[in-house]
């Protein structure tokens, strides 16, 4: 497909699940978006997890379940309401979302240093605006929880 024709999101798309092939399979890509939510977001209800993933309640209480066996999150009591229990990322999970995010930027890496300076360049000033995807993302998620 010519360039012109490529959408941004259709690129990223692509460079995406090129870093996805890369990664271990040790856990499946929605504990891996789970607990990356919670990284960025803070610690999360579990029905607020299982809407923004995409998934039931019973499902999501499964992959936090999968994740606290690993040591990645917990459940701790919400301190405005003890009867209410958020899951958290626990700093075994820091270090592995940590290790799995170096091991794709090594693939992009790789070619990042083919592209000529000007492209390198382009990129690095296309940063603040992936950033600001990604808040955009986060702020989605937490509109889509304080509905429940």
């Amino acid at each position: 497909m010519s360039q012109e024709r490529q959408s941004i999101g259709e690129v990223l798309f692509a460079l995406g699940t090129l870093g996805i092939r890369q990664r271990p399979r040790d856990l499946s890509l929605t504990a891996l978006s789970s607990l990356a939510t919670i990284e960025r977001s803070g610690p999360r209800r579990l029905t607020d997890l299982a809407l923004g993933e995409g998934v039931t309640q019973p499902s999501m209480s499964a992959i936090v379940s999968q994740l606290e066996k690993l040591g990645l999150a917990e459940r701790r009591p919400d301190a405005r309401d003890g009867r209410v229990v958020r899951v958290a990322i626990t700093v075994a999970g820091q270090e592995h979302l940590r290790t799995l995010r170096q091991v794709g930027a090594s693939v992009f890496d790789v070619l990042i240093e083919k592209l000529t300076s000007a492209e390198t360049a382009s990129l690095r000033s296309a940063l603040p605006s992936f950033g600001r995807m990604l808040e955009l993302a986060d702020d989605d998620f937490a509109s889509e929880g304080r509905a429940t």
